[in-house]
C-alpha cells in the first residue's frame, strides 16, 4: 500500500477498497471482496449511514437480523443505529460501492488499519495488536460492535484522548493520506 494511493488491500483476506470521492458530506469507496470472504463483525454506526450498491457479483447483507442477497443494480441502506455486516457466500468476486454520509474519519481509519497489517502490527486475521491503535480504528470509523455492551466500548473509547496526549498515535500519521 502505498501513501498516495486511491486503493488499498486488506493483507489477509485480499479486500480491495478504492475511496471514489470524498466531499464533507459523503465518502463513496468501492469494494471488491474476493469469493467466500466474510466481512466485519455485526456492527453499526451512529454518527453515519451506509448505502451498499453491487455493481458485479452478490453481496451478502445482514441487516437488522435478515439476510439479503444483492445482484448487479441493487442496493440496501442501513440508517443510523441499525446492526449489519456483510459478505461474499458466492464463488466469484464481488464489486460493490458503499456511500458513507457523513463517513468522516473512515477513510484514515482504513488506511491506518491496512497500514498496520503491511507493517506486521496485526495478528494472522487483520486484528491489530495494540489495543490503543484498535480503539483508536474503531473510534475513528465510529463503529460499535454488536454483542459488546455499547456502555463497556464508550468507556473504552474515553482511553483515546489518553493515547492522543501521550503520543500514542503519531506513528499513525504515516498511514494517513493528506
Amino acid at each position: 500500500m502505498t501513501q498516495n494511493s486511491n486503493t488499498v488491500i486488506h493483507k489477509f483476506t485480499g479486500e480491495t477498497i478504492t475511496f471514489l470521492k470524498k466531499t464533507n458530506q459523503e465518502l463513496l469507496i468501492e469494494v471488491i471482496l474476493p469469493p467466500n470472504t466474510i466481512g466485519p463483525p455485526l456492527h453499526f454506526h451512529d454518527r453515519f449511514t451506509e448505502q451498499f450498491t453491487v455493481i458485479k457479483g452478490e453481496l451478502t447483507v445482514i441487516h437488522n437480523k435478515e439476510r439479503h442477497i444483492l445482484i448487479p443494480g441493487e442496493t440496501i441502506f442501513v440508517p443510523l443505529k441499525e446492526a449489519h455486516t456483510f459478505r461474499n457466500e458466492s464463488h466469484e468476486p464481488v464489486r460493490f460501492t458503499v456511500k458513507l454520509t457523513p463517513g468522516e474519519g473512515f477513510e484514515e481509519s482504513v488506511r491506518i488499519h491496512y497500514g498496520l497489517m503491511e507493517d506486521g502490527l496485526t495478528n494472522d486475521k487483520g486484528n491489530p495488536k495494540n489495543l490503543f491503535y484498535t480503539l483508536y480504528i474503531l473510534y475513528l470509523q465510529n463503529t460499535l460492535v454488536s454483542g459488546i455492551p455499547i456502555w463497556i466500548q464508550r468507556v473504552l473509547f474515553t482511553i483515546i484522548p489518553i493515547g492522543k496526549r501521550i503520543g500514542t498515535y503519531q506513528s499513525l500519521n504515516k498511514y494517513i493520506r493528506k
